[in-house]
């Protein structure tokens, strides 16, 4: 006897296909990506004013429009090619700071579509693809040996509305609101914590005596607080760590991004910098983690700032999740985590500093396929 689909009253679910069957589809992923994006944009927005807003928007509008000029000549209209199309200029935006010329923008927009999604069809984060190679042509804005050494970021007085592009170094920095009182401009121009860190790991931090961290902590660093909130300079998506959990758990909670990839960037990466050594007074001390000094932890607090700083947060909850350029399977999203993390510190201490998490990321994306081909889900029967 042959069952029809009609004769057990399941006509709809048997004739769908099975990425159908729980109810999403590509373009709601996208959407949802395109939605945790979006709300790091406005944070960036509001922490660096218009500025932000025209780079977010030439990302976009440059990224869309070359993508579609690619559909008509290659006459392929897949749904939902917009939505990913913008979802690449957005997250590419991110990546920015708000201080860059609209070329450099329009630049990494347009590579990011040739070359991220049509050569490699996204087998590599084609946001970070354009966002590396707009550093090696425009090194001169996308080098933290130069120009991003110092960044802007406004003022709480001036949130918004304020002209980045005015700011002014401040000579006695208490943080982003204790310094409010002592300046009347519009935003403050700051060494960014991950530039300081790399000085430190480098020895270029004379320690007080026997005191090691604790100068690092007290005189150079901003206010821990104030990296957790995003009032540091760095790139428009990158420096709000309480926003990109949110938007993480936003994703998880959708079910578009497991939450053992997150856990295992942050996860491995602190690991990775609880051991790797730090040069002080030309002396290399290994496992940082364990440095107390006056009864204080400060190798942990240097171990937190290194997470909330630069674009690790960004990297773990937004672009290392990428469903085309992630391994399919968990226990290959975790090895693949692990790599980055661990990539990416190795590189903040020792490698290049500008764009080093992006650079962790798109290594590891060429390890992909050999893992999910090593990690693959058992045949039933054998």
């Amino acid at each position: 006897m042959i069952i029809e689909p009609r004769m057990l009253g399941s006509q709809k679910l048997l004739g769908a296909p099975l990425h159908r069957l729980s109810g999403h589809t590509h373009r709601h992923i996208v959407r949802a990506w395109l939605m945790a994006a979006s709300v790091m944009g406005l944070i960036g927005i509001v922490l660096y004013g218009r500025a932000a807003l025209w780079v977010l928007l030439t990302c976009v509008a440059a990224a869309v429009g070359v993508d579609t000029i690619c559909s008509l000549l290659s006459r392929n209209r897949t749904p939902g090619r917009t939505e990913r199309a913008a979802l690449t200029g957005l997250l590419l935006g991110l990546t920015f700071p708000a201080t860059i010329p609209w070329a450099v923008a329009t630049f990494g927009a347009v590579v990011s579509i040739l070359i991220g999604q049509v050569v490699f069809q996204g087998t590599l984060q084609p946001a970070l693809v354009g966002r590396v190679v707009a550093q090696f042509v425009f090194s001169g804005y996308l080098s933290l040996g130069g120009a991003l050494a110092y960044s802007p970021v406004l003022t709480p007085g001036h949130v918004l509305m304020g002209d980045i592009r005015s700011a002014e170094r401040v000579a006695d920095y208490r943080g982003w609101i204790e310094s409010q009182e002592s300046t009347t401009f519009e935003a403050y121009e700051l060494e960014r914590p991950v530039q300081i860190l790399r000085r430190f790991a480098v020895s270029q931090v004379e320690p007080d005596g026997d005191l090691r961290y604790t100068p690092l902590i007290r005189d150079l660093l901003p206010p821990w607080e104030d990296t957790i909130f995003g009032v540091v300079p760095g790139g428009i998506g990158e420096t709000c760590t309480v926003g990109l959990i949110i938007v993480g758990l936003y994703l998880i909670h959708r079910g578009f991004l497991r939450w053992q990839l997150p856990l295992t960037v942050l996860a491995s990466a602190a690991f990775a910098l609880s051991i790797l050594p730090v040069e002080i007074a030309r002396d290399y001390r290994w496992f940082p983690a364990l440095e107390f000094e006056q009864d204080r932890a400060v190798g942990m607090a240097y171990i937190l700032y290194h997470l909330t700083s630069g674009q690790l947060m960004l990297t773990a909850f937004l672009l290392a999740g990428d469903v085309t350029a992630s391994p399919m399977r968990v226990h290959g999203q975790i090895l693949y985590a692990a790599g980055i993390g661990v990539i990416a510190v190795f590189m903040r201490l020792y490698g290049v500093l500008d764009g080093e998490c992006y650079w962790a990321v798109l290594i590891m994306n060429a390890f992909v396929t050999t893992i999910d081909r090593q990690i693959r889900r058992p045949v039933l029967g054998t």
